[in-house]
């Protein structure tokens, strides 16, 4: 892949143009992000704790591989009512210390298991999420990483990154954070429209994160910082997105992640909170789609260049040379510049890349998660053995979705296989994604051209035989 030939910085187009809008109308459907392939619901509750150690152990087989340890903290201490992440709601602190007791305890079952089979991990990079883990005060963070450093050589980090809630936190705390080794930070910041957030039971103005991100404090942190928002909240429109995209630019994050809003109203066991969020303002699945068109037009307008399917990064960005190179790896934490490809996961609901072939995923409830690690179990929930058409067509997805450009023969020389005979029902049923211009085809190579960008995972769709 040549450098640049992939990512040309967009055209800018009016939001609501002829054939944009069109599209938009047609295909503008909710698809799986494809975080992992296969997606977690393919995945088996018959994956035993034997065959998670069996993954580690064959993660750690081939030598010196370079490992994120994941870090997941439940708690928060009010309800975001877009959240569809796993967190348990509390005003007591006890419940947090309590929570930081087990998570030791699934710490020490890695360190006994290091141990045993005489394995030194090299834990590259480490990032702590939730949830809210800027909710651990700091003699509780201390230990936290006092505790990590038992696994992972804490100063020899690549990369130590924390999500931050910036209404839970001061000036004094992100110096706080950067003195513990921390490098990079992640503000979950959504939306700055005050009546989306009012909406979605998050208000923080804009001059809240503005205060916290002063010269000196970004200073303290040259991984960068991030921005999360969220396209398709409550009483959002393409004006109102217009506003909060211009104050990000104008905020200036190293990096920003643009999501979709994952609204599951009939999943009220699992996010039963999404019901207070005024159902007639949520914008439909079309609007959604133009919401994104007009935040990646101010966002690249602003100078950001667009780093896969979702994220997007400033030109000095590692991830925007790292896309370049074809060296970028996406997965559940977002867009990285590749150092590690493989994660453990620690504390409940978190999940597992395990080389090439093993998922796994941590129990969901805390219940079940400390009578795991209280029996000194590693908290298996559910996972998944890849075969190697997983392995093939997760490569041919995931590609897709990064860089929207696949070359036949790179995974011809990769697997074996000759492409075209492969997928050959897959290709054909690309006619119409062709007729419309959301993909082009030669004769060795598939490409989603700028115009299909907004749709490339209803193009990594036809590649997945579960949905077939």
């Amino acid at each position: 892949m040549e450098e640049g030939t992939v990512y040309p910085l967009r055209e800018l187009q009016p939001v609501g143009g002829t054939t944009e809008e069109r599209l938009v109308e047609k295909y503008g459907q909710h698809v799986d992000m494809y975080v992992e392939y296969p997606h977690k619901r393919n995945w088996s509750h018959e994956f035993t704790t034997e065959d998670f150690e069996e993954g580690l152990l064959n993660l750690f087989s081939t030598g010196d591989v370079p490992v994120l340890l994941y870090v997941h903290m439940p708690y928060c201490q009010t309800q975001c009512w877009f959240c569809t992440c796993h967190v348990e709601i509390t005003k007591k602190y006890d419940d947090v210390k309590e929570y930081m007791r087990h998570l030791y305890r699934e710490i020490d079952l890695y360190r006994h298991f290091f141990d045993r089979h005489h394995i030194v991990p090299n834990f590259k990079e480490i990032h702590l999420g939730g949830g809210s883990p800027t909710f651990i005060r700091e003699p509780e963070f201390d230990e936290m990483v006092e505790k990590l450093g038992a696994i992972a050589d804490i100063k020899n980090l690549d990369e130590f990154a924390i999500e931050i809630d910036p209404r839970r936190v001061r000036n004094e705390r992100l110096v706080y954070y950067a003195r513990k080794g921390i490098n990079r930070i992640s503000f979950g910041v959504q939306d700055f429209d005050l009546a989306v957030q009012k909406a979605v039971n998050r208000v923080q103005p804009a001059l809240l994160t503005e205060r916290l991100l002063t010269p000196e404090v970004r200073a303290l942190f040259p991984n960068g910082v991030n921005f999360d928002i969220i396209c398709g909240l409550p009483h959002q429109t393409v004006e109102s997105m217009q506003r909060t995209m211009e104050t990000v630019v104008e905020l200036s994050p190293d990096r920003v992640c643009l999501n979709y809003l994952d609204y599951s109203p009939d999943s009220s066991r699992y996010h039963p909170h999404q019901s207070l969020m005024p159902a007639h303002a949520i914008p439909g699945e079309s609007l959604r789609k133009l919401l994104f068109v007009k935040a990646l037009d101010v966002l690249e307008a602003g100078g950001y260049v667009r780093t896969g399917y979702d994220h997007f990064a400033k030109p000095s960005d590692d991830v925007v040379r790292a896309m370049y190179e074809g060296k970028m790896i996406w997965n559940s934490l977002g867009v990285t510049p590749g150092r590690c490809e493989d994660i453990i996961g620690m504390g409940v609901h978190s999940y597992s890349r395990l080389g090439p072939r093993h998922y796994a995923q941590s129990m969901y409830e805390l219940s079940a998660y400390v009578e795991a690690v209280t029996a000194g179990r590693f908290p298996v929930f559910r996972g998944c053995k890849l075969s190697q058409d997983d392995i093939i067509r997760r490569d041919v997805i995931q590609t897709l979705r990064s860089y929207f450009f696949i070359d036949f023969h790179e995974v011809e020389e990769r697997y074996g296989i000759n492409f075209k005979d492969y997928f050959e029902r897959e290709l054909a049923s690309l006619e119409e994604f062709q007729q419309d211009g959301i993909v082009s085809r030669s004769d060795s190579s598939l490409t989603i051209p700028q115009l299909g960008h907004q749709f490339a995972n209803l193009v990594c769709k036809k590649f997945d035989v579960y949905v077939m």
